[in-house]
């Protein structure tokens, strides 16, 4: 028995296409981060993460 295949199989091809074209433009409201940006957020993120670990930030928060 011999399946037929309809029409809209092909489809899809075009469907991701139309996704890809929307979603590879870009917006003017958008935000944009330079790589010095993500850097610095990485080390600082990271620098406060060990601080709270060694217990510094507790000690420095419990001055005041």
């Amino acid at each position: 028995m011999a399946v037929k295949k309809s029409k809209k199989d092909g489809s899809g091809i075009q469907q991701a296409a139309g996704l890809i074209r929307y979603f590879d433009e870009e917006s003017e409201d958008a935000w944009h981060f330079t790589k010095g940006q993500v850097y610095a957020a990485c080390i600082l993120l990271s620098t406060v993460i060990y601080l709270a670990n060694h217990g510094v930030l507790s000690w420095f928060f419990g001055i005041f």
